[in-house]
């Protein structure tokens, strides 16, 4: 996922985390430097706090990596994830990026 900070003030994000144990984020910032893992919050999937900077202007790479074979032969199917992002901007305090895939034997 690509983001913009389309704003005129920097924005913060405070918190990366994922709705599953499956799902691990990486964040890259405008500078090229890269954060995380961040996963689900109490399920080994990394830390959720975050200290990243968007200046205006700016755009960051947001990179949800998908372990399908994380629930095992029975977790086939469609599979509905998500990335949150929590920030101080009034306008876009949480930002969730969701994604599908369909995972077969």
């Amino acid at each position: 996922f690509e983001l913009k900070n389309n704003g005129t003030e920097p924005v913060s994000i405070s918190k990366v985390y994922t709705s599953c144990m499956c799902t691990v984020a990486k964040i890259t910032d405008a500078k090229g430097d890269t954060s995380g893992p961040y996963g689900m919050p109490g399920h080994g999937g990394g830390t959720s706090k975050a200290n990243i900077e968007v200046g205006a202007g700016d755009t960051i790479q947001v990179e949800a990596i998908f372990n399908p074979a994380a629930h095992g032969p029975s977790g086939v199917g469609l599979a509905s994830r998500a990335v949150f992002l929590e920030t101080n901007s009034n306008q876009t305090p949480k930002v969730e990026l969701d994604f599908k895939a369909t995972v077969t034997n």
